[in-house]
């Protein structure tokens, strides 16, 4: 079929878009900071597609698309149609990404080791994660210096004088039936504070050996041990913003869409709660935003908290993208945290809050008239040169 028509009709504007087949069924859902761009690239000749997006393209029989104030409306709205619709699409393209997650089993002596998946099983598991290569270097890391087991059967063989790794000390030689159960809990204790970001002992012991290495011109062993620091970073980091999800925060969040109009946002969890447009440059400093801010905030907030029920591994899930969507668009998007305690506490801190946002929002009103007026006085030169040639 032949898209040009409908692509010329296509605004660069943000928004989502919608695939369907011959039978009108939406086989996809994206979005797009241009919606322009994004939709006719699917159109172009582009060579080393995924065999998946090339078969969806051949399926693709028509579109239909919706424009939206700003980019985080339009993933707000992605999300919320894949999780309405389930696009067959979507969903074998998610299942293709690598999520990884590190487990230690309910045993005597657990084993940690990388998993594709997460069970109910009452192991501990820590994820997930992204990079399949970073959990392993991990994994490898906490093999080096920590004395746990590498051998494949615990107890079931054993040995008098201890398996290799114990022979070199990097095990405390559970195969040889005298180490209790409590002493190798120690050290599983230790990494589990050490992957939820509780413990710093370990990464400054690892960074004092990289030192060590570089010192003694050692430059193998000192690139095994910045692998296993950028490891650490990203297995440290993704589990820090997984628990940050489960406690099901209040986050406010403020998108510009112009040089006079932005978008406020409310959302709880996995929940978008609130949001509408605003001028920015009449609000910043007025006494009366700052008090329908406050007013919004415990309104929706405090609601929603009596409304709130158990979060299960979906809303987790899902709560991990909002988060981790507004972590990586920080340079576009403000967010702030609202704790709890200040919407049911004193009305001063709720105060101090709404004033830092203003506070923000007011210091970008003012480099956006800077580089206005740059602009502006450039301009204005270019003009008199042109003026005197």
């Amino acid at each position: 079929m032949d898209f040009t028509e409908l692509l010329k009709q296509l605004p660069q504007s943000p928004g989502i878009y919608m695939m369907r087949d011959s039978s009108e069924n939406i086989i996809y859902v994206g979005k797009a900071k241009n919606l322009k761009n994004r939709v006719s690239q699917y159109f172009q000749n582009q060579k080393n597609r995924a065999p998946k997006v090339h078969e969806m393209i051949h399926n693709i029989y028509t579109f239909n698309y919706l424009v939206t104030d700003t980019e985080l409306d339009a993933f707000i709205e992605e999300c919320r149609l894949i999780k309405e619709i389930k696009p067959r699409y979507n969903k074998q393209m998610k299942n293709d990404r690598n999520y990884n997650y590190i487990k230690i089993p309910p045993e005597l002596y657990p084993k940690v080791t990388k998993v594709n998946e997460k069970a109910d099983d009452g192991a501990l598991y820590f994820g997930p994660f992204t990079s399949p290569h970073r959990v392993e270097t991990t994994i490898e890391f906490l093999k080096d210096f920590y004395p746990i087991r590498k051998c494949t059967s615990p107890g079931l063989v054993k040995r008098t004088n201890g398996c290799l790794f114990q022979q070199l000390d990097t095990c405390l030689g559970v195969c040889t039936g005298q180490v209790s159960p409590e002493e190798y809990g120690v050290y599983i204790k230790k990494i589990q504070q050490l992957l939820n970001g509780n413990d710093r002992a370990a990464v400054q012991e690892l960074h004092k050996r990289m030192d060590m290495a570089i010192e003694n011109l050692q430059f193998e062993k000192a690139a095994k041990y910045k692998e296993y620091s950028l490891g650490l970073r990203h297995v440290i980091g993704k589990q820090r913003l997984v628990q940050s999800s489960s406690k099901n925060r209040n986050i406010l969040a403020v998108e510009f869409i112009d040089n006079m109009l932005a978008k406020l946002f409310l959302i709880k969890g996995n929940k978008l709660l609130y949001r509408k447009a605003f001028n920015y440059v009449i609000a910043a400093d007025s006494p009366e935003f700052r008090q329908y801010l406050k007013q919004i905030m415990r309104e929706k907030f405090v609601i929603e908290k009596s409304n709130i029920c158990r979060l299960t591994q979906h809303d987790i899930d899902e709560t991990q993208i909002i988060y981790s969507y507004l972590k990586r668009n920080r340079k576009k998007i403000m967010s702030f945290w609202i704790p709890s305690t200040r919407l049911n506490g004193q009305t001063s801190e709720l105060d101090a809050t709404a004033f830092k946002i203003l506070n923000r929002i007011a210091s970008r009103n003012a480099s956006d008239s800077y580089e206005t007026k740059k602009v502006y006085k450039a301009g204005k030169i270019f003009k008199e040169i042109e003026e005197i040639l």
